[in-house]
C-alpha cells in the first residue's frame, strides 16, 4: 500500500476516544471571539464585561408633518429646469428659467448690410424626469433679472416678459437629442440684436451696455400635457454647447456661401434663476398631498409627503427623546432615523427619491446635522432597496440637544438638491402601522 493510500484510511478512520462535548465547547468560543463588538459609536472603548450594559430603546414617538415652501432661491443656479409633471399626489408642477445672454467677446460687430440666415438657442440635456414630449418657447425679457435676495422662484413673473414668443421648437422635445435646438425668430434678431448696433456700436462695448439693450430670455414649456405623465429636462448651463448662435452674412466676408457666426453665451458671471408654479388643485381628491404644518400641527396623518421644485418638505419632531434622556443619565453610543417609503398601488411608480437631506434650520436659514459636518459618507440619507427604508445616523445631533436648554426638537427633510429636481415621495409618518423608528443604542450611567 502507498504512502497516500495509507494517509487517505487513516484520515477516513473515525477516532473512538474522541471527546464530541469538548469539541463543541472548543468551536463555541473559537466562534465568540471571531464575533465583531458591537457596531456602535464607542463600542470600542468599553470593556468586554461592560457589553451587558449596553441596551436598544425603540419607543420614542417621532412625529412627522408636511410643510409647503413659500420661498425658494435658484439664483445664479448650475442647471436650468424646464418641463412639466402632473401626477394624482402633487398635481401639475411647472418650471421655467430666465437667464441674461452674454457676448461671446467684446466690441464685434456684424459688419457692413448684416442679414440673418438663421438663429437657434442651444441648451444641452443632463438629465430629465419622465419622457413626455414637451415644446417651449423663448420670450425676450422686458425687465432686469433681480439681485439674488428678491429671486423667489415661487413669485409670479409675469410682468418680466413680453408674452410673444420669439422663437419655440419645432419638434416635440423627449430627451432623446442631447442638445435641444430652438429657433429663433430671424426677424426679432435682426430688430434687436442687429439693426440697434449699427447705429450705436457702444451696445457691444460692454456687457453692461448690451444687458440695459437686452436683459435676457425665458424659457417656458407650452405643451399641456394631456394626462397625468412626466417631461422634465434638466439643463447644464455652463456647458460649451449651451448659448445662442446667430448665423449671418455680409458684404466684407470673401465667401458668401459660408455664414458667419455670432455666439452670446451662458456663463457663470450671468444673473439667472429658475421659476416653479405648483397647481396642487389638479391633483386626484383621494390621493392628493395634505399640508398640515404649521396650519395644523397636532394633526398628524399616516404619511407625509415631499415633492421638490420648491412643493414641500417634511418636518420630523423628536417629541420625547429630551425627557427621556434627562430621566435616565445615560452614554449614547449611536442614535439612528428610519424613514420608510409608503406603497400604494395607485401612487406613481417613480416616487421614489435616491437621496434625501436632513437638516435644521437657523435663523430660518438650512444649516446641516452636526453628524453631516462630521462625517457625509456615515451621515445616511440614501434609499436602501434591500433594507426598503432611509437611514440616517443622529448621534451627535441628539447629544447636542442635551446641553441645551430649550433644545430645537424639529428637523426637517427633503430630497437632496430639491430646488433642482421634480422627484416626489411619500414616506411614513409618527403615526403609521409601520411608523418612524429612532433606535438608540446607550448605556446607563
Amino acid at each position: 500500500m502507498t504512502k497516500s493510500n495509507l494517509l487517505l484510511k487513516t484520515l477516513k478512520r473515525p477516532k473512538k476516544h474522541l471527546n464530541i462535548p469538548f469539541l463543541l465547547i472548543l468551536i463555541s468560543l473559537l466562534m465568540w471571539k471571531c464575533i465583531s463588538p458591537p457596531d456602535y459609536l464607542g463600542g470600542d472603548l468599553l470593556p468586554d464585561g461592560d457589553f451587558s450594559q449596553v441596551k436598544t430603546d425603540t419607543t420614542f414617538a417621532v412625529s412627522a408633518y408636511t410643510q409647503r415652501f413659500d420661498t425658494v432661491y435658484t439664483f445664479n443656479f448650475p442647471e436650468a429646469v424646464a418641463g412639466e409633471t402632473w401626477d394624482p399626489i402633487f398635481g401639475k408642477t411647472q418650471s421655467s428659467f430666465l437667464t441674461q445672454l452674454w457676448l461671446g467677446s467684446l466690441k464685434k460687430y456684424y459688419g457692413t448690410n448684416p442679414t440673418v440666415d438663421s438663429a437657434y438657442l442651444y441648451l444641452s440635456l443632463s438629465g430629465q424626469l419622465g419622457k413626455e414630449p414637451m415644446t417651449f418657447a423663448v420670450y425676450e425679457l422686458t425687465d432686469s433679472i433681480p439681485p439674488d435676495s428678491l429671486c423667489n422662484a415661487l413669485s409670479p413673473i409675469d410682468n418680466m416678459f413680453n408674452p410673444v414668443s420669439i422663437g419655440q421648437n419645432l419638434l416635440e422635445y423627449n430627451g432623446e437629442e442631447n442638445v435641444l435646438k430652438i429657433p429663433i425668430n430671424s426677424t426679432w434678431v435682426y430688430d434687436k440684436l442687429i439693426a440697434p448696433t449699427l447705429v450705436d456700436s457702444t451696445i457691444v462695448e460692454t456687457q453692461a451696455n448690451f444687458i440695459k439693450h437686452m436683459p435676457g430670455i425665458y424659457v417656458a414649456p407650452i405643451t399641456t400635457l394631456p394626462a397625468y405623465g412626466k417631461g422634465m429636462y434638466y439643463f447644464n448651463y455652463l456647458s460649451p454647447a449651451a448659448k445662442m448662435v446667430v448665423y449671418y452674412k455680409n458684404d466684407e466676408q470673401e465667401v458668401d456661401t459660408v455664414s458667419l457666426l455670432y455666439n452670446y453665451g451662458f456663463f457663470e458671471a450671468n444673473e439667472r434663476f429658475n421659476h416653479f408654479v405648483h397647481d396642487t388643485n389638479a391633483a386626484d381628491p383621494a390621493l392628493a398631498a395634505q399640508y398640515n404644518y404649521p396650519n395644523d400641527p397636532l394633526t398628524q396623518d399616516s404619511v407625509f409627503y415631499l415633492k421638490g421644485l420648491g412643493l414641500s418638505r417634511g418636518v420630523v419632531v423628536l417629541e420625547d427623546v429630551v425627557n427621556w434622556i434627562d430621566s435616565m443619565p445615560i452614554a449614547i453610543h449611536k442614535a439612528e432615523l428610519r424613514f420608510e417609503l409608503e406603497e400604494n398601488a395607485n401612487m406613481p411608480k417613480d416616487t421614489l427619491v435616491e437621496q434625501l437631506f436632513l437638516y435644521k434650520l437657523v435663523d430660518n436659514e438650512r444649516a446641516g446635522l452636526i453628524d453631516y459636518l462630521v462625517n457625509q459618507t456615515t451621515f445616511g440619507g440614501k434609499y436602501s432597496k434591500s433594507k426598503k427604508y432611509y437611514s440616517f445616523n443622529i448621534t451627535h445631533h441628539l447629544q447636542s440637544l442635551l446641553k441645551e436648554a430649550n433644545p430645537d426638537l424639529n428637523i426637517y427633510l427633503e430630497q437632496e438638491k430639491s430646488y433642482l429636481r421634480a422627484n416626489g415621495a411619500v414616506l411614513r409618518s409618527g403615526k403609521h402601522s409601520n411608523r418612524i423608528k429612532l433606535i438608540i443604542t446607550y448605556t446607563k450611567l
